[in-house]
């Protein structure tokens, strides 16, 4: 069963409601408010924090997030990522507009050391849920798990269309990682930025860094280029993914 709700409204605390259909996509929340709240180990990592702290994504961030993930969805849309002529009819590519409204909810460090990342989506006005567990799995591409798959509204979503579904959210997230070359400022004390030495330096709250870009290392593991007191560092690995969270530019 898929319950809407009103995001200017507050979400029933109850367990069992709104967020049951987590348990049924083998998703172990062990919080009674739902995936957005109190559960991830850096809790700056969900759009739904109360904003006690500074560095963390609070709610009222929710619309810049989705206006940046908006703008990837019709950059991709735009340049035909999926557009073949040579293929008949394509069910997906016909209703890819009625994804809108793409959220991250949490971006969470599991017990393997990698990144799941909970998100929502509408799609023609029904908003679901869904899961890319160990998002930056070098060895194994992350799939989807939603619980629009089970929705019996859904039966046009086969094979082919999940696969095309599952690249299209997974490249709107991978791009929407990279962040912009500039200044920025460290919103969280004694984050973590490492040297050309590859040993970890803390910067205090409030530090400006410049990042001058971004690369893929030798692992397929994605990482920040920046400079700090004009020398050189990098920030990798899980750090890379709460980048956008501990740095305002």
């Amino acid at each position: 069963m898929i319950s809407k709700f009103n995001k200017f409204n507050f979400i029933n605390e109850n367990w069992g409601s709104e967020f049951n259909q987590w348990d049924h996509m083998g998703i172990e929340p062990t919080s009674p408010l739902g995936p957005g709240y109190g559960l991830a180990s850096d809790p700056n990592a969900s759009i739904y924090s109360d904003g006690n702290n500074p560095f963390q994504d609070s709610y009222m961030r929710t619309s810049s997030i989705i206006q940046d993930l908006t703008k990837v969805m019709n950059t991709l849309t735009s340049q035909g990522v999926f557009t073949n002529v040579n293929q008949k009819p394509d069910i997906f590519l016909e209703e890819i507009d009625e994804y809108k409204n793409l959220k991250i909810l949490r971006t969470y460090e599991n017990l393997r050391r990698k990144v799941d990342i909970f998100i929502s989506f509408e799609f023609f006005g029904e908003e679901f849920f869904g899961v890319y567990r160990n998002f930056n799995d070098s060895l194994m591409k992350s799939r989807l798990k939603s619980d629009i798959f089970n929705d019996p509204r859904c039966r046009q979503i086969d094979n082919d269309y999940f696969l095309k579904l599952n690249n299209y959210f997974y490249k709107i997230l991978e791009r929407w990682f990279i962040p912009d070359k500039g200044l920025y400022k460290n919103l969280k004390e004694d984050n973590i930025i490492k040297n050309e030495l590859g040993q970890n330096i803390k910067i205090k709250k409030n530090a400006i860094i410049d990042v001058i870009g971004s690369n893929i290392d030798k692992d397929n593991d994605p990482y920040i280029i920046l400079k700090y007191k004009n020398e050189k560092y990098t920030i990798t690995k899980n750090n890379y993914y709460f980048f956008k969270y501990r740095f305002k530019k």
